[in-house]
């Protein structure tokens, strides 16, 4: 669902004339929303920021149009420094119906990167306006039926009162692909409750994207929206503004998504095959991967993992896999020119299409300095500053990987993080296409094939996310480990 965190201050109606009784009503939905709220943002219960939520009506030269203004700020702790990212979105629409998109612009700013995307209608359709890297570059993607009663769905929906386990379709605008999607929003449960001696009702929602991930929403009866989660991590939270901006002391959030084990492993890069248990939490959630088969233990409350990456755990490419992990979007830019003519500069005269990963994965290991507070923010910005963690070695292989025609896809899970510790940290890497089947590779680690400390996540973004709220009670025991001879 798009974030429009509605304001609850009511303005008077200016009646529209010629509109259907349908649109008289939205209408006056609207101009009941009109007005400002404030969200805390909280990851793991540390409020990392806040967010400040604006829907107003205004007029101009072209007419009278709504305007929603989303701007934030959140601090998030990188070794001994602090990053401030800056947040924006903008989605201005027609206040006459259709209520039509007349522009839409989403930045963030962090450090000296700045991320912005920018759509305005034009005569023929519309034009989106992409700024990464310190380049920007403008391309049309013609027409789309996107209005207001389309971002304001579920907030309108909800204010409508309808039933526990009751469902609505509705179109959503993908920056990343930079068109419009189909989201579904149901009714988990209602709830009465009493807030300072007032009857409210309140409304559990999920909504679900083309991509499956889940967003937890909780709405009060006129659809203005009380808090937003995902995966049980991240959530957003109406408060006072006075509250909303009074951020806590930063926390290394690192240190609390981290698995301790019952033995040290020696080398990581040397052990072939690790076998564990798992509370059954955990491992009803880790499921089978590239390498990584996963079996239930009843008996003990259990499943037991086996990682073998040279083992016979092999799993096929679809047909609408490869087509999605080929794809180039706003975050994945594998059809610019810069990233074509790296990638084709890293696989030289490389023919087969596993010389071509072996070549990539050497020059990512090589191209990138190891820096744990970079954090660039585009594909671009990684390109230009030549440095980051995993996360950006693993976006950059994943964007050449896609320019060179190789489905490629970036995958988490946690890996072990040395006998110093003996924990698992959470880390990110690749899976690529090579005859049919998906290979592991990690070119942070320079691995075309990885070490069986490697324990992947679901693919599955909502699933991904259930596993990374677990990590603090997971509970991890080593039965068996191996080691190159």
């Amino acid at each position: 669902a798009g974030l429009l965190l509605e304001g609850c201050a009511p303005k008077a109606l200016s009646p529209l004339p010629h509109c259907s009784r349908a649109d008289a009503r939205f209408t006056q939905f609207v101009e009941k929303s009109l007005g400002t709220d404030w969200y805390g943002i909280y990851v793991q219960e540390n409020k990392i920021g806040y967010l400040k939520s604006t829907f107003r009506r205004q007029t101009g030269p072209d007419g009278t149009s709504y305007l929603i203004e989303l701007s934030g700020i959140m601090h998030l702790p990188s070794q001994n420094e602090v990053d401030k990212i800056e947040m924006g979105i903008v989605a201005e629409f027609r206040a006459r119906p259709p209520y039509s998109l007349i522009r839409y612009a989403d930045k963030t700013i962090h450090k000296n990167d700045i991320s912005e995307i920018k759509i305005v209608s034009m005569a023929d359709g519309y034009q989106a306006s992409i700024t990464q890297g310190g380049e920007t570059h403008t391309q049309p993607i013609g027409r789309f039926d996107y209005t207001l009663k389309d971002y304001t769905a579920v907030q309108n929906w909800i204010a409508q009162n309808p039933i526990a386990g009751a469902a609505i379709k509705y179109r959503h605008l993908n920056l990343a692909t930079l068109n419009i999607q189909e989201n579904t929003a149901r009714i988990e449960a209602i709830h009465d409750a009493v807030a300072s001696g007032v009857k409210i009702t309140y409304y559990n929602v999920i909504t679900t994207g083309c991509d499956g991930l889940e967003i937890q929403e909780v709405f009060g009866a006129d659809g203005t929206a009380y808090s937003i989660f995902l995966g049980q991590q991240f959530e957003c939270r109406l408060e006072p503004q006075a509250l909303a901006t009074k951020i806590d002391t930063p926390v290394d959030l690192f240190v609390s998504n981290t698995v301790a084990i019952n033995r040290l492993l020696g080398d990581s890069e040397k052990v072939t095959l690790l076998k564990f248990s798992l509370d059954h939490i955990s491992g009803a959630l880790l499921g089978d991967a590239p390498g990584q088969s996963v079996t239930p233990d009843p008996a003990n409350d259990s499943s037991i993992a086996t990682i073998n990456p040279a083992g016979a755990c092999q799993l096929t490419a679809t047909d609408e896999e490869i087509k999605k992990n080929l794809a180039a979007t706003t975050d994945i830019p594998a059809n610019h020119p810069k990233i074509i003519s790296l990638a084709r500069k890293a696989v030289g005269d490389a023919g087969t299409t596993a010389e071509k990963v072996g070549r990539l994965v050497k020059f990512v290991y090589q191209y990138l300095e190891d820096d744990y507070t970079a954090n660039p923010l585009t594909v671009l910005d990684i390109i230009a500053r030549k440095k980051g963690d995993c996360s950006e070695h693993a976006q950059l292989f994943t964007t050449m990987a896609r320019s060179l025609k190789i489905p490629c896809r970036t995958v988490g899970g946690l890996i072990y993080l040395g006998d110093a510790f003996q924990e698992f940290g959470l880390h990110a890497w690749n899976e690529v296409v090579i005859n049919g089947v998906w290979v592991p590779l990690d070119p942070t680690w320079g691995q075309t094939l990885i070490d069986a400390t490697h324990i992947r996540f679901p693919v599955d973004i909502s699933q991904e996310w259930q596993i990374m709220a677990a990590i603090g009670k997971m509970k991890l025991t080593v039965l068996q480990v191996e080691h190159k001879k």
